[in-house]
Formats: structure tokens, sequence, C-alpha cells
């Protein structure tokens, strides 16, 4: 064998062999190298081309092979924004899920157009900016706090670099102004609701970084829970706000009606403010209570509810001029409440409190929790137990002269 081995001298000149045949192939990420000819996904122009075995099953939708002879399916929609071009992208596991994004994704553009196209500079409150132009249902108190993040020093703040430490020291920063920990919470709670809104609105945010931020502040008790109030008014007291609400003539609104329905309706101000006549069902004694509060359905969130004897007979008893059935804004009726509480030096009672007192009593009159619930529009019977402070069996309204004055016709008419 080792007769067929060639000797080379130790100073001889490599052979010149031809190289492997080579493409240019352009990688922005990294220097610009040869690669040996091979098959290859990759374009000459640095574009990476469709998998070849792929087909497009209708517009924006393309069937791609799976390795275990399944199939997912992608969709893509391209839109020019300003002369630049906006992809939105999604892949499923079946064609049905797939049309009905696409579906979604293109009404959502038909009626909102691409409001946004993100930049690295994007700042807190151009995201906050973003959603409180197209969110015109936000609560009172949820736009006011937007704006004061907006306008806040954190809203100068690069979407890119929020994390842990930018939200934690908000939330610090907020308790040295002396602000209660849930009160923060709040603050928190609807900035994060924003920023994930505005993440899937082609916004660039950190989001597990907001997450990791919430259970951070909640595990280390940064953030407290709103305390559940249990406070009740007593007889006296309700005796001496609807005496100064009758006695002031001067007021347009029946004030001293809306706050014995009130109790007896176990309904919120606002919701009593949006009952309508055509909503009402006289033989069935029940309403139907629109927009009703939800943590997440601001609206639409339309709920049949029972009527108790003493609700009906208010509700009958006031004049049908027009769509709804006490026709007045809810901040005004407020407005009027606080007035008369706070002349009379009464502590610590708030409208909502008549709604908690109107549930209570009807446990306290023996009533099962699924009774209570269509009266008060709970869904979720596990949300009363917090009501059910039981102080004694009975109806503590039974021949409370207020109920039967309520329930006259022409008592505290507007004038």
């Amino acid at each position: 064998m080792t007769a067929n081995i060639i000797q080379f001298p130790a100073n001889r000149v490599a052979a010149q062999l031809p190289a492997p045949q080579t493409e240019n192939v352009r990688d922005d990420s990294a220097p610009t190298r040869n690669l040996p000819r091979r098959a290859s996904n990759a374009r000459s122009d640095g574009r990476r081309m469709h998998n070849p075995k792929s087909r497009s099953v209708e517009p924006n939708i393309q069937e791609i092979p799976g390795e275990n002879g399944g199939c997912s399916y992608r969709v893509q929609i391209r839109k020019s924004v300003q002369g630049e071009s906006v992809s939105f992208t999604k892949t499923f596991s079946k064609l049905a899920m797939a049309r009905k994004w696409k579906k979604r994704k293109l009404a959502e553009i038909e009626i909102d157009g691409v409001q946004t196209v993100s930049k690295k500079g994007d700042t807190v409150a151009a995201a906050i900016t973003a959603r409180l132009a197209k969110h015109k249902h936000l609560g009172r108190s949820a736009r006011q706090q937007l704006d004061w993040l907006k306008n806040s020093d954190f809203g100068k703040k690069k979407l890119t670099e929020l994390s842990l430490e930018s939200l934690t020291d908000l939330a610090d920063d907020m308790l040295a102004e002396e602000r209660q920990p849930q009160t923060v919470a709040g603050y928190l709670a609807i900035l994060v609701n924003t920023l994930h809104w505005a993440s899937r609105r082609n916004f660039i945010i950190p989001v597990a970084a907001l997450k990791e931020a919430m259970e951070h502040m909640w595990e280390d008790e940064i953030l407290a829970r709103s305390e559940e109030r249990d406070r009740r008014p007593a007889i006296d007291e309700l005796d001496r706000i609807l005496g100064a609400a009758v006695d002031n003539k001067r007021q347009k609104i029946p004030l001293a009606k809306i706050i014995v329905f009130a109790i007896f309706s176990c309904r919120r101000l606002g919701e009593i403010c949006r009952l309508r006549w055509e909503d009402l069902r006289i033989e069935q004694k029940k309403i139907l209570v629109r927009d009703m509060k939800h943590p997440r359905k601001k609206k639409g969130n339309n709920v049949w509810c029972n009527l108790t004897d003493e609700a009906l007979a208010i509700i009958l008893s006031m004049p049908r001029e027009g769509e709804f059935i006490f026709p007045f804004k809810s901040s005004s009726v407020g407005t009027a409440w606080r007035r008369h509480r706070d002349r009379l030096k009464i502590q610590d009672l708030r409208f909502h409190d008549l709604r908690h007192e109107g549930i209570t009593r009807l446990f306290e009159m023996g009533m099962p929790a699924a009774f209570v619930a269509k009266h008060s529009g709970h869904k979720n019977g596990g949300c009363l137990y917090r009501y059910e402070h039981v102080e004694e069996e009975g109806d503590k309204f039974a021949g409370w002269p207020w109920s039967q004055w309520a329930a006259e016709e022409g008592v505290g008419k507007v004038v």
C-alpha cells in the first residue's frame, strides 16, 4: 500500500484548485460573507421567499404544511400608512379561526384605520393619548387617572424602557404624595390595562415586564385592595336627610323620592338615572337595567332585575314625561345628596350605601341569595357575601312612613 503514496516536497506550494461556486447573500445583522451554493429560501436581495409548499387559500390567508402532515393558516394583511408599510400577521391551527380573525381585523381597519405605527421613541403619554381618543366611553375616574399619568413625568418615559423598576418607582412616588395603596392600585391598574391595549395596536411595549411589576407590587403589599364597606344608614339619619330634602322648596330634583327608591330597588345612582319606561314590565315586576356596572364590560351589560313592591310603586308614581323614569343627571342628584348630608353633619355616608342597605334588608327578611341576586343584578351569588351583614331578622323598614310617602303621585314633583 505504501507504494501508492505520493510524496511531496515540504516546500511544495499548494495547488490552485478552483473554489466552490458561491453566491453573495446580504445579511444586515452580520458582515457580508460568501457561502457555498445550496438550496435556500434566501434571495439575493436579502428577502425571504415563501415556503414553496405553501399555497394561498384565499386573499390574505396561506396554508402552511407542517412536519407531521398537518398544516397551519397564516393571515397577513398589509396596509400603507403615510408611505410606510404596516403588516398584521397571525397564524392559526384552523382555517375557520384564521378567517374569523381576518374578518375582524379588516373591519377594525375599515372603521378605525391604522391609527398608530409605533416607533421606538413612543412614550407612555402617546399610548395613553391613543386610548383616550379611541375609547370615548371611559368613565370619569379612569379618564382623570389617565390624564394625570399622561401629564406626569412618568408620561415622558419611552415605552421600550418600561421595567419592573420604573413601575415600582411610580408607585413609590405616588405613595410619597400621601395617596393610599388602594388608590395607587387603581392608577396602576388602568395604566397597565391601557398599555396592554396599546401593545395590541403596534406599540412596542415590554408586556412581560408590566406583568412582573404588578405581581411584585401585590406580593410586597405596595398595592392594596379597597376595604369593603359595612356602613349602613340609621333610620334617624335617613329621616333627617329626607326631611331636609323635602323642605328645600328651591330644589328641582325629587331627591327624597330617589333616595327611598335607591333603597328598595337596590340600584346604583347611575343606573337609576338610566331607567327607561320602555324597559319596565309591570306584570312581571321587573325592569331592564342598562349598562350595569361590570369589571370588564363597560357598555352593553344590560340585565333584567326584579322589583320589590315598594320600588315598583315608586316608579308608577312618577309622571311619564319622557324617555327616562328619573330624567335627571346622576351628578346633580349626587351633589344634592352630599349637600344635605354635609349640612346635617352626617359622617361617612355615601349614596352607594343605600344599595348596600337595600340588599342587606332582603337578607334580613330571610330571602335566599338566589332571590336577592335577581333584585341586585349579581350574576355570581358568591359576590353577595359582603352584603350579608345581618344584624336582626325582619324588615327594618316595616311601617316606615317614607316608603308610603314616596309612592304617592305628585310627591316631590319638579316645579
